[in-house]
């Protein structure tokens, strides 16, 4: 099984009430770890326990009472905040073993990004892939693109492109889910698609190539032009590839899921 994820970083003033423990949390956080606190941070052996053991200490809270986040800071020292280990995670979202399409549609291809590994001698390689981007900008896109699937179904219907039909109805539906989500947050926070472990099954010299974002926006232009030939060709090269993915993670032809974490 492999986990891609998407996650929205909310300012620290957004969290009211607990601002002031986050605030704590990561400034003990920064001087403990001289660096943010990212779903990349790794712990060896007992490091992580010792954290928290001396987190404890100096917030003078028991172990069990410390919450965990995720934190970045912009350029203006802004923090922004996931936080994490609670059961239902409504920052969170996330998808087994491949990555829904109407994800996509939140970003655009400027906004691709690589974490890397180091490889020796000075040399790195992506280690996996993410978009980065602001809630306020994935909702337009998101309006945008619902517009778009609503022109073309009106002309659609009485054509014979039936697939084409009912993946736009499909992607429609879900971004409504997807808006609805979002309006639970500050528009200035911001959202992260994490390819996270469905990298481990694409080859690192193919990272470059993989462009999902550009290609269901395609899909969605050319739909929205009329041309639902070539919609429903882009649609089906984007499908098969992803069905390929899906396909070397799982072994078999097992439908996915995806989830609020």
């Amino acid at each position: 099984m492999a986990i891609s994820v998407l996650m929205v970083y909310q300012p620290i003033e957004s969290t009211r009430e607990k601002e002031g423990y986050w605030r704590s949390y990561i400034s003990f956080y920064e001087k403990y770890w001289d660096g943010p606190a990212t779903p990349q941070s790794l712990w060896f052996g007992q490091e992580y326990d010792e954290f928290r053991k001396s987190l404890s200490n100096h917030l003078g809270i028991g172990k069990k009472e410390i919450q965990d986040c995720f934190f970045q800071k912009n350029d203006e020292g802004n923090y922004f905040i996931v936080p994490v280990g609670e059961e239902a995670n409504i920052n969170i979202f996330s998808a087994e073993n491949f990555i829904p399409f109407e994800w996509f549609l939140m970003f655009s291809k400027e906004e691709k990004h690589y974490f890397y590994t180091h490889t020796g001698f000075g040399a790195v390689q992506p280690d996996s892939i993410y978009y980065h981007a602001r809630v306020e900008d994935t909702t337009q896109r998101l309006k945008q693109s619902k517009d778009d699937i609503e022109t073309a179904l009106k002309d659609i219907e009485a054509g014979s492109s039936q697939h084409l039909a009912e993946t736009l109805k499909e992607l429609g539906d879900n971004m409504c889910n997807l808006e609805s989500w979002l309006s639970g947050f500050d528009p200035k926070s911001f959202i992260v698609l994490n390819y996270a472990e469905i990298c481990s099954h694409i080859e690192p010299d193919s990272m470059k190539n993989e462009d999902s974002v550009s290609e269901i926006h395609n899909v969605l232009s050319l739909a929205g032009e009329g041309k639902f030939d070539e919609a429903e060709s882009a649609l089906n090269h984007l499908t098969s590839k992803w069905y390929e993915i899906r396909a070397v993670i799982t072994g078999n032809r097992l439908e996915s899921t995806n989830t609020v974490q």
